[in-house]
């Protein structure tokens, strides 16, 4: 099994394999720039990307309809992001404010 990081230090995003009997308290480093600064990507991350496309752990939506500003935490598939809803008023027109460069690379 093989879980996706992002490291905060160099932004590099890469898989570590992991046994069926690791523990969640392993110290994963960053190939890189060897940092233990990680934490967990979404598994459709670009690998090797080299830059960083999480700047936060969230992304900033605006709602078409009341205005309403909001972030949320960055969606771990196309699904999910299509099925958000304005916490002002549950509104499914929503303009992402994030940029471009920390958009993920979804495959259709």
């Amino acid at each position: 099994m093989e879980r996706r990081f992002l490291c905060k230090q160099c932004w590099n995003v890469f898989d570590v394999a992991s046994s069926d009997s690791a523990t969640t308290d392993e110290k994963v480093h960053c190939p890189a720039c060897g940092s233990a600064d990680v934490m967990e990507a979404p598994p459709w991350a670009p690998l090797d990307s080299g830059k960083n496309i999480f700047k936060s752990n969230e992304w900033e939506y605006e709602c078409q309809q009341c205005k309403h500003h909001f972030k949320m935490p960055i969606p771990k598939s196309p699904s999910e992001d299509k099925s958000r809803k304005c916490p002002a008023c549950n509104s499914g027109h929503l303009h992402l404010l994030t940029g471009k460069e920390a958009l993920p690379l979804y495959c259709s």
